[in-house]
């Protein structure tokens, strides 16, 4: 008798987010194999191909599809990509999780959120932000009632990206957005999760530097999208978040070595540091802020094989999204987060960038309309 549960997964754009984030995530689940690969890169894809021992590869994404027979895909080609390929994936029945920000435009986003659903397959967007332990316990914090009246927040992703070329991430034809796209997206939305929607924000972005070489000092075309961004967020709860993000800050490392969330309430702050995810500061009134170790129910997704002692922790938590993904599909249910979470994001960084040009404030209205 055929195993129902077992899922044939492919996986397109094999890059460093691939390589870190849903290869061993999926290798990692029962029942659950990585069948077939694709890119456009013939030694990365061949390299792959070895280190992963996956004998189906692929050139062609409209191939992939038709021979590989899987039943869900993971997307994580560049963002201009994004629209046509989950469009195919639907079309040929799969299931589809996709990297952030869905697409290059809110239209197109939209779009795909509405084939989507229509189709009946899971969707997700790797929001992965969602998954930090650090972060899940911040959430419970909140929801208990641990801080009192939420007054304000702040949310900071400082990294030193050096000022050479980042590729076809700082080229709006092919990323849609710089800094608000790549950091901001996943900020937004962790913030709504922890407090509630957004309803209005201000911004300002800044491209600092050209970006017109390469590592090895060969010319390239200046980059056209920003790489530093920063606004303000008032959320309908009453709470005003501040948000900061670039990709020049010295000092800091091309990781996540300052990577924060702090939650000011009326009772007691706590901050989430993505360089010490097992962990939180908290602080009663009146008391210095002090670590309290994440409680072990919600180091990792209930059920998952990840082991939280395992590598580095800083990437690892990660793995839980192909867990959340492959339950969704396996318990016939929605996603978390889905597509609608991606629009969502991402109809705030298009306020955001609004409010950057016009230099005021911008309302935004509830859901994704």
């Amino acid at each position: 008798m055929a195993n129902e549960d077992y899922l044939r997964v492919g996986l397109v754009g094999l890059g460093s987010v691939c390589e870190a984030v849903h290869y061993p995530g999926f290798s990692r689940i029962p029942d659950v194999e990585v069948v077939a690969i694709c890119d456009a890169d013939e030694n990365l894809l061949k390299k792959r191909s070895n280190d992963w021992g996956v004998s189906r590869v692929y050139t062609d994404y409209g191939q992939f599809l038709a021979e590989s027979e899987i039943g869900a895909v993971a997307v994580a080609t560049p963002n201009f990509l994004h629209r046509d390929q989950v469009f195919e994936a639907c079309d040929r029945g799969c299931h589809v999780i996709c990297e952030k920000p869905l697409s290059t435009t809110i239209d197109e986003a939209v779009a795909m959120l509405q084939l989507a659903s229509d189709s009946g397959l899971c969707h997700m967007v790797a929001l992965t932000y969602r998954w930090v332990p650090g972060m899940r316990f911040l959430k419970k914090l909140v929801r208990d009632g641990a801080l009192g009246e939420v007054r304000h927040a702040r949310f900071q992703r400082l990294q030193d990206w050096g000022d050479q070329s980042i590729g076809w991430r700082q080229y709006r034809k092919q990323a849609g957005y710089g800094e608000l796209g790549d950091m901001g997206i996943h900020r937004i939305d962790f913030a709504e999760d922890l407090l509630g929607p957004i309803s209005a924000v201000c911004g300002s972005t800044k491209q600092v530097i050209a970006r017109d070489h390469e590592a090895d000092g060969s010319p390239c075309p200046s980059q056209d999208l920003e790489d530093w961004v920063a606004w303000i967020a008032e959320f309908e709860c009453g709470t005003t978040g501040v948000f900061e993000m670039g990709k020049l800050s010295k000092g800091r490392g091309a990781v996540g070595d300052h990577d924060i969330a702090e939650i000011n309430g009326s009772k007691a702050s706590a901050v989430y540091q993505l360089h010490t995810p097992h962990e939180v500061l908290f602080a009663p009134r009146g008391e210095p802020y002090r670590l309290l170790p994440v409680p072990d129910e919600l180091l990792k997704l209930a059920g998952s094989p990840r082991d939280p002692s395992e590598g580095d922790p800083h990437w690892t938590f990660r793995y839980d999204q192909a867990w959340e993904f492959v339950c969704a599909i396996r318990e016939g249910r929605s996603c978390e987060p889905s597509f609608w979470h991606g629009v969502r994001a991402q109809r705030v960084a298009e306020a955001i960038s609004e409010a950057a040009i016009s230099r005021s404030w911008i309302n935004i209205t509830p859901g994704i309309g």
